[in-house]
């Protein structure tokens, strides 16, 4: 047996072993003092047999030569007696376990500066790592949290690939082991030992990786069942993935994201990767990579925090959402550097100061009318009288004649009724007739002209109030308001930056308590009772470290009942008791200041950016308004040729001309209404009526078409009830209902 202090050798050179870089339940990983970029795996004695014939295959098969991103075993290391001990593979430095990224309260210590961007992009080169082993003929099998290793310029790297399956001359070399949270449904529950896994299985648990770096650490088959309790194994056995179009029975944890924030095939990927229908036929790396670059491509700046990106076809922020869920930012880049940018700048008193007599100056000129009207093409006075209108004329020229046929009809009644004679009376009662029907035809066609006037101008004043409702003006007001509230906003952020120094003194002790507790992860931790898929689903909910614990209740997490729950305190509890208060101001103390106020500058900024935004916004909408208030609209220059001609024809036919009552501009806040006033009476001593009620104006009446005005009946069934009566009455006995 050998043991750590004996010499190892690769290829007959001996090697010199330096630090030690990792230890699994296998054995350990020294980097190497000669062989700079590379390090020994060396098995632990019990296991180191059993490891042998498949490591040896692999050397021979080079395989390592197809993969530069993944730590495959390149060359056999044995003791000084020539014994198999282990392999030299590619060092992994200056890497973090993905789980330090996805976690928020881990990516502020170990990614500070990280985005959204920054963690797109890992998903991509994920899914693009995959899609290399995958190239090789070998499967990952063994997906966990730990075998995936990223560095601050988002590379990534696969490690322990000894236990991926390999296929050598025929000979399969099978993965043993397997973590339940990224193991597919169908091998849930079974041992691993003896099953061959397919890419497809691989497909599974690389698409719950992407899920968590996408989605702040959510598990996505972590949430809450609305029947009872769902541990996370089952759920992924029942293919109940919580944030499903389908109906799994299954809701996500509160403070989610949603399946909703991503693009439409990225989307698909999560729908398929998870459904029962698609296993066999999950997507693979490359679909993968092509749904995220689209993601990449779609990512935006959040108008309210710059730290914030997310695809712009989301309604809004997940992450603000996130953040006023569980009140702790996602993002927090601690530099906060003195710079100037245009009229802003970051004062260690004020923060991000901007000039907001400036601002407010801008969106005041913005002059914003609070209702729309529109100008009435003129009524064209140069127009000649229609045919019709003439033969009105004509008609009405008769009156003359009609009184001397008066005179004479009575002359000769008197004569007949003197000479009793039949002939005559007959001729006189034929020429009454004949002159009546004349003059009746010629006061119908003059009451026509009136109606076609009304209905013209009703027609007009319809138009126009619609015109006037869809006028440019609503955004703008909507716009305006907006960037008045944004100023407001950085206001209340501008007094929140100057208490931050202030609010930390009055509290320093809690805060140390929360750095520290925050310092101690869960994942990491060791209690009775709970399991890696535990782990997962408190993360699900937002819980990652002790101060998590401490600050909430755990039980709202599906499987953590009292007995783990209680475990989980008790941890807490053993931690406090470890904790000491240093009333002295620390590097971490100033950190923590720094921390807090480069949040609330980036808030500050990031108002900058849409108060600036909204006023260009706001002056290109009212520019645009200016411009729709002056044009032509074809449909009105029509009514008014129309309502010309009828206004000229009825001063030709000797008729006054209705009068039009005003058209009520449009409030952008209220509806208005308006009426509409005429005199429509023909003829001489013609008087002016109003038809406004607060129900409205009455239609046209049903007999002749001339106005209608408001009465109150005398008599019949319903005494001193409202009615609507023709103003021609009594020549026109016509009625509306009120």
């Amino acid at each position: 047996m050998s043991s750590v202090t004996d010499k190892l050798f690769a290829d007959g050179r001996e090697l010199k072993l330096s630090n030690r870089v990792g230890k699994g339940g296998e054995g350990e990983v020294f980097s190497l003092v000669d062989i700079p970029g590379h390090a020994v795996k060396r098995y632990f004695p019990q296991i180191a047999g059993d490891r042998e014939f498949k490591i040896r295959a692999m050397v021979g098969s080079r395989v390592s030569a197809s993969a530069n991103t993944v730590a495959f075993p390149e060359q056999i290391v044995t003791d000084s007696r020539g014994k198999f001990v282990g392999f030299m593979m590619r060092l992994v430095d200056k890497h973090k376990e993905i789980h330090e990224l996805q976690t928020p309260s881990s990516r502020q210590k170990h990614f500070p500066k990280a985005d959204y961007r920054f963690l797109a992009r890992v998903a991509l080169n994920v899914a693009r790592v995959f899609a290399q082993v995958h190239s090789t003929g070998c499967v990952v099998g063994d997906i966990n949290q730990r075998g995936i290793l990223v560095s601050q310029n988002a590379t990534v790297a696969l490690i322990d690939a000894d236990s991926f399956q390999f296929i050598h001359n025929g000979e399969r070399h099978l993965c043993v082991v397997g973590v339940p949270e990224y193991t597919p449904p169908e091998l849930q529950g079974k041992s691993l030992k003896d099953i061959v896994r397919t890419k497809d299985h691989d497909a599974f648990g690389l698409a719950v990786c992407i899920f968590q770096i996408l989605c702040m650490d959510r598990h996505p088959f972590s949430g809450r069942f609305k029947a009872g309790d769902m541990p996370l194994e089952k759920a992924i056995s029942e293919f109940r993935f919580a944030y499903s179009g389908r109906n799994t029975g299954m809701e996500p944890p509160p403070g989610s994201v949603k399946l909703s924030d991503f693009p439409p095939y990225l989307r698909m990927n999560f729908e398929e990767a998870f459904a029962p229908d698609n296993v066999g036929k999950r997507p693979d790396p490359e679909m993968w990579v092509k749904s995220l670059e689209e993601l990449e491509q779609s990512l935006r700046p959040c108008s309210k925090n710059r730290l914030h990106h997310f695809s712009r076809l989301a309604q809004d922020c997940p992450w603000c959402r996130m953040e006023a869920t569980y009140g702790r930012p996602l993002f927090v880049n601690p530099d906060i550097d003195p710079i100037i940018v245009g009229d802003s700048k970051v004062d260690d008193s004020k923060g991000w100061v901007i000039d907001i007599a400036a601002l407010l100056a801008a969106v005041n000129n913005c002059n914003v009318p609070t209702s729309v009207s529109i100008t009435l093409p003129p009524i064209d006075q140069t127009l000649t009288p229609s045919a019709e209108a003439q033969q009105q004329r004509d008609g009405q020229s008769l009156s003359p004649l009609v009184r001397l046929a008066g005179v004479g009809i009575a002359a000769l009644g008197v004569y007949s009724l003197t000479v009793k004679h039949p002939v005559i009376l007959f001729s006189i009662g034929l020429i009454g007739f004949g002159l009546f029907l004349l003059f009746k035809k010629a006061e119908e066609k003059g009451a026509t002209l009136i109606a076609r006037h009304i209905q013209t101008w009703s027609k007009i004043k319809t138009v126009v109030q619609a015109i006037q409702a869809k006028a440019p003006l609503d955004k703008a007001q909507k716009t305006k308001s907006e960037a008045l509230a944004a100023i407001e906003q950085y206001q209340t952020l501008s007094k929140s930056y100057e208490k931050v120094r202030i609010e930390y003194n009055g509290k320093r002790q809690k805060e140390q308590l929360e750095s520290y507790l925050s310092g101690f992860p869960l994942r990491r931790a060791s209690i009775p009772k709970l399991k890696t898929s535990d782990f997962a689903a408190l993360a699900s909910y937002n819980f990652h470290t002790a101060f998590d614990v401490k600050t909430r209740d755990v039980q709202q997490v599906q499987g953590i009942g009292p007995v783990k729950d209680a475990n989980l305190k008790a941890w807490v509890r053993g931690l406090e008791a470890k904790f000491q208060y240093n009333p002295n101001y620390t590097a971490e103390d100033q950190a923590k200041i720094r921390a807090k106020q480069a949040e609330i500058v980036t808030k500050q900024k990031g108002q900058d950016d849409k108060i600036k935004s909204l006023i260009a916004q706001l002056q290109a909408e009212v520019k645009a308004f200016e411009t729709w208030r002056t044009q032509n609209h074809p449909e009105l220059v029509t009514l008014f040729r129309e309502l010309s001609q009828l206004e000229c024809d009825i001063r030709a036919a000797g008729g006054t001309v209705p009068l039009k009552d005003t058209i009520a501009p449009h409030s952008v806040n209220a509806n208005t209404t308006s009426s509409y006033r005429s005199t429509p009476v023909w003829g001489a001593g013609a008087t002016s009526t109003t038809s406004q009620s607060a129900k409205g104006v009455a239609s046209p009446c049903p007999i002749c078409g001339s106005a209608m005005r408001l009465r109150t009946a005398r008599r019949g069934r319903r005494p001193g009830s409202s009615f609507w009566g023709c103003t021609r009455f009594p020549t026109c006995r016509g009625t509306r209902p009120y």
